[in-house]
């Protein structure tokens, strides 16, 4: 990858294409934590608000792809300015896409409070990659799909190619304990 310096404001093609990969497109409302109590409605691309504003909930109609692509790329948006709002170290294009994918999985208030940013922002970006494996877990238990997640964001953050990132992570991990060389 290039090392080209991220603009602040672009959201970085490898961001969306994690996001894309790793989510996949559902048409329907679905929740995203398999059904338990309280759990994430998404719709689209994993979508948690509709082109009002809402809300997913069950009753939200349904998207085309063209309307998921649109909802995507307000929320990539949205988590890009976050990034560019707490980061106040340089960061190459391969390194913002990287932190803007996991933000938009996680949220402003994860990366705010997030020892990756304190450590990140002290100038410490070999420690991106370990911080970003510490956040695999749901409603308190580690996920080895979120595994995966986090290590296709960390090789990206490292310069890899996001597609590849992703193949590798699901070919490679298999368990939590897993987490492959770059």
């Amino acid at each position: 990858m290039a090392n080209d310096l991220w603009d602040g404001v672009t959201v970085p093609a490898a961001a969306t294409t994690v996001v894309k990969r790793v989510e996949g497109f559902f048409a329907q409302p679905y929740d995203d934590n398999g059904a338990l109590p309280g759990g994430t409605w998404t719709i689209g691309y994993g979508t948690t608000r509709d082109a009002a504003g809402k809300a997913v909930t069950p009753t939200t109609p349904a998207v085309t792809e063209v309307q998921a692509v649109k909802l995507l790329t307000r929320d990539m948006k949205r988590a890009a300015q976050d990034v560019h709002a707490r980061v106040r170290t340089p960061l190459l294009v391969h390194e913002a896409a990287a932190l803007i994918s996991w933000t938009y999985n996680l949220g402003d208030g994860a990366l705010r409070t997030s020892t990756m940013l304190r450590k990140l922002n002290a100038g410490e970006k070999t420690a991106v990659p370990a911080e970003m494996r510490r956040w695999i877990n749901q409603n308190g238990k580690p996920l080895v799909g979120l595994l995966r997640r986090r290590w296709a964001e960390a090789a990206i953050f490292v310069g890899k190619d996001p597609v590849n990132a992703c193949v590798r992570a699901w070919r490679e991990i298999d368990d939590l304990t897993d987490w492959p060389a770059f």
